[in-house]
């Protein structure tokens, strides 16, 4: 076992290489009315990033936030327990 762990970083130093041998992922086209066409992951990178901040773009649109942190403050003026006691 304490063989194989001194031997495994230099394998994975020499399979390295190999690993940076495949073709770009990332490429972008131009288009002819002078936009770009970007690969698949890349519009999925953005896809999935973008879906990740419509909740906050929702919070910030709307007056959820604001009624929420009143009525937090109002439940917190008037002594109403935030948990149900045991």
């Amino acid at each position: 076992m304490r063989r194989l762990l001194s031997v495994a970083p230099v394998l994975l130093w020499l399979v390295t290489p190999l690993a940076f041998a495949q073709l770009p992922g990332i490429t972008s086209q131009p288009l002819p009315g002078g936009g770009q066409s970007w690969s698949l992951p890349v519009q999925t990178l953005v896809f999935i990033t973008s879906l990740t901040f419509i909740p906050a773009i929702l919070l910030m649109m709307t007056s959820f936030t604001r009624i929420i942190i009143v009525f937090g403050l109002l439940r917190n003026a008037l002594g109403t327990p935030s948990a149900p006691p045991n």
